[in-house]
């Protein structure tokens, strides 16, 4: 169980915050150790100069945590030790998504591990020099095995800052790429980009690598790729939907998608329903033919994540035992007959599903107990639904009769809660899918839904502009947030510009263009380097975390793939504005990268060559 938390800060200093403390008072308050917050937690601070200015005092690092705070936290030994040892800060994810790149690069040089959510221990001068992953949502937390990791590092810190600082000087030099010989297209990449697929591609369960995931970048680039004729694409592409429809990745009662599966077989699911990534497997489905599924997910974002006011939850989660049924349970809700059939269809009779593995999906989790031996069918706990692949239409209908009284009788259980906030890039891009669903089915519901998300994001506070970069009127990343907080992110102002320009290809809807393409202006002038390289935040003197490249893809498509995709609209509505020749200064910035990591950019290959 997690301890949900407010939104932790992600704010720019202010001039002179990098300035020590001139009182004596304020330079013993930074020095002293801090007591324990309420309930025996750490004194988690929000991410600002502060608290690397205190780090700084102290001689510790700063121990950030991204994602939510772990009952686990308040076990008495490793509360003392983050709060003795380290600076203690909080981040929400997705709120600062360069931070999170670059603590996730850090993982995968000095841990192999990079995956979110995620712990990092950061120098004071705010470059990360050693990271891992935490348990994700619905999985425990030893604190003795986060202890000891902790206690490793703090040993090392103290006998040896110059090779960390080396290690963190690595993680920045990670992200420079050298200059290519020869030019290098955007068809180049997307046929480097396919080869790298196919190498990887599980052609036995679908998908790709060994830890399944919605690649939902790759399966958009194949998708693409499938469209302009390339029959092994389109083969990849159908093996890895199939399995996915069929998977514990799929909740077959709502038609929604988990975060990820955590075994090479599709099993294991993380108890999480992420906005951004349901979106993109519905334009998926939509552009693959599988209409009826893409519309199930459209009604899911719709009825389940919308909030008052017309935003959208960037995320639901409930514990993982909200999501199972034994074949009583199932039976007494529908009927002997109906019952006994449903559980056929969703694989919920024992003799036909085996075990879940015992995982242990982090370092810090704990050990699995060893194997007590085969168990007897009869001895198997609820099972997670899961679609049969060998469905027939007439048992789809049949499914689609009965499937709502079963998500009543779920939904009487602990519920899916949602985020206690917005994403202004997750909303964004669900407002863009919306409107583009809406578009190409001629169902006004989700063009409806598309304005009302984009007229909640317009209304929010922008973030604290800068008078020098002119980076006034720009979105936060998240909201609610103190406007001294708000950040203005790469991400924010282009996944909302193309939602506002998709809203605009609407009969009718011009204003949206216009305000898509006033706000593309806004984010171009802010966000991209003369010399076309997209950067995640804007140009600050006083900010105190280096700037990092836009173009590597994260769950999402990467800022930049969306900065292009809102480009090649606007260059559709005003071709005379040089929006082209800033898509090719933009894709010859990004090319070394693309060339060297094809699969990190799939996104944005995607967005070039669509």
């Amino acid at each position: 169980m997690r301890v949900s938390s407010a939104p932790s800060s992600a704010v720019p200093a202010a001039p002179g915050a990098n300035a020590r403390a001139d009182t004596p008072d304020d330079a013993y308050e930074a020095i002293a150790v801090p007591p324990l917050a309420e309930g025996g937690y750490p004194p988690f601070r929000p991410f600002a100069a502060q608290a690397f200015d205190i780090a700084r005092a102290r001689h510790v690092p700063v121990f950030l945590l991204i994602g939510e705070m772990d009952e686990a936290f308040a076990d008495p030994s490793l509360a003392m030790q983050i709060a003795e040892r380290t600076v203690p800060v909080q981040l929400t994810p997705g709120m600062r998504p360069d931070v999170e790149l670059l603590c996730q690069r850090a993982g995968a040089l000095f841990s192999e591990e990079g995956a979110l959510p995620l712990c990092a221990l950061l120098l004071d001068d705010a470059r990360p020099f050693l990271a891992a992953p935490m348990p994700p949502t619905g999985f425990a937390l030893d604190p003795s095995r986060l202890y000891v990791w902790l206690a490793q590092a703090d040993r090392r810190f103290a006998q040896n800052l110059t090779a960390l600082t080396g290690q963190a000087a690595q993680v920045i030099r990670s992200f420079h790429a050298a200059p290519l010989r020869k030019p290098y297209s955007p068809q180049d990449a997307a046929h480097d980009l396919s080869r790298a697929l196919f190498a990887l591609e599980d052609k036995h369960s679908g998908g790709f690598g060994q830890i399944k995931a919605p690649l939902v970048c790759s399966l958009h680039f194949l998708q693409h790729a499938a469209s302009r004729g390339d029959s092994r694409a389109h083969s990849a592409l159908s093996r890895t939907l199939d399995a996915m429809l069929a998977s514990a990745l799929h909740d077959p009662l709502d038609g929604s998608f988990f975060r990820t599966t955590l075994t090479d077989d599709w099993r294991v699911f993380v108890p999480e329903k992420p906005l951004g990534i349901n979106a993109m497997l519905a334009m998926i489905l939509l552009e693959n033919g599988r209409r009826s599924e893409a519309v199930r997910v459209l009604d899911f974002m719709l009825n389940t994540c919308s909030l008052e006011g017309g935003g959208l939850t960037p995320l639901l989660h409930a514990p993982r035992e909200t999501y199972a049924f034994t074949p009583e349970q199932t039976c007494a809700v529908l009927g002997g007959e109906s019952g006994l059939r449903v559980c056929r269809l969703l694989n919920l009779l024992h003799q036909h599903t085996s075990e879940e593995p015992r995982l242990a999906p982090s370092r810090f989790s704990p050990v699995p107990p060893d194997d007590p031996g085969r168990r007897l069918s009869m001895d198997v706990s609820a099972l997670y639904p899961t679609l049969s692949p060998s469905i027939t239409p007439e048992d789809a209908a049949f499914l689609r009769r009965v499937l709502p009284t079963l998500l009543r009788t779920r939904a009487a259980r602990t519920p899916q809660r949602p985020a206690s906030y917005v994403l202004t890039e997750d909303c964004a891009l669900a407002a863009a899918v919306f409107a583009s669903c809406g578009r190409r089915m001629g169902e006004s519901r989700y063009t409806q839904a598309a304005q009302r998300a984009v007229t909640f994001l317009v209304s929010l506070p922008p973030a604290l502009g800068n008078p020098i970069t002119g980076t006034g009127g720009l979105p936060s990343s998240i909201a609610p947030v103190s406007p001294l907080h708000a950040q203005a992110t790469c991400g924010a102002s282009a996944a909302l510009s193309l939602a506002l320009l998709t809203l605009g290809q609407n009969e009718g809807m011009e204003e949206y263009a216009n305000s898509g393409l006033r706000l593309l202006g806004a984010a171009l002038h802010a966000f991209v380097r003369r010399d076309g390289l997209v950067m995640h935040t804007p140009q600050d003197p006083a900010a105190f975390f280096p700037r990092v490249p836009a173009i590597y893809d994260g769950e999402l498509p990467s800022p930049a793939a969306l900065l292009a995709h809102a480009l090649r609209i606007a260059n559709e509505l005003r071709p005379d504005a040089h929006y082209a020749q800033t898509l090719r200064a933009v894709w010859e910035m990004a090319a070394p990268v693309a060339h060297d990591q094809p699969l990190a950019c799939a996104s944005l290959i995607d967005a070039m060559t669509v």
